[in-house]
């Protein structure tokens, strides 16, 4: 089922539902909707930025991108050149690309800590070690940090 962005533009956002064998507790959303991939990075921390030479500066790292040429910055590890948001569309759109996340699957976890809930005969206080005992069960454990914070930006193939 098509993921929407804030426009409710289907041709542009599209969901892609990983294996469950694969990333088990998450899905992915693609999207080139400028609203949500700000939204996104504001939950993120995440800070428009670049490896590459453009208007603003200089190059600043070899990123072997394919030509991307524009990443984020996160608190703690800022390996590129921050840009302003104006240019980092800029470049997003003349590259006509597409920004692909990863974002937790709330219905499959709420399921999953529904039957903890059940299997304790529906007693109270321990709604949220049922959310996180769910979570650790269907995510198997997985490092990496957060399954949200995962992201590609790519180029769009759809058209």
């Amino acid at each position: 089922m098509p993921k929407h962005s804030a426009s409710g533009d289907a041709d542009w956002v599209r969901s892609i539902v990983a294996p469950p064998r694969d990333r088990p507790g998450v899905h992915t959303i693609a999207t080139r909707d400028h609203a949500d991939i700000t939204r996104w990075a504001a939950r993120h921390n995440a800070l428009p930025a670049t490896g590459e030479a453009t208007a603003s500066g200089p190059a600043g790292r070899d990123v072997h991108d394919m030509g991307v040429g524009i990443r984020f910055n996160f608190p703690g590890f800022a390996p590129f050149r921050p840009i302003v948001w104006d240019e980092w569309f800029e470049n997003f759109d003349r590259n006509d690309l597409l920004f692909v996340f990863e974002e937790e699957d709330t219905a499959q976890i709420a399921a999953r800590a529904y039957a903890h809930w059940q299997a304790r005969d529906g007693a109270s206080g321990s709604d949220r070690d049922d959310w996180f005992e769910a979570k650790r069960e269907i995510q198997g454990g997985a490092t990496g940090g957060s399954p949200d914070v995962r992201y590609w930006i790519v180029k769009n193939k759809g058209h």
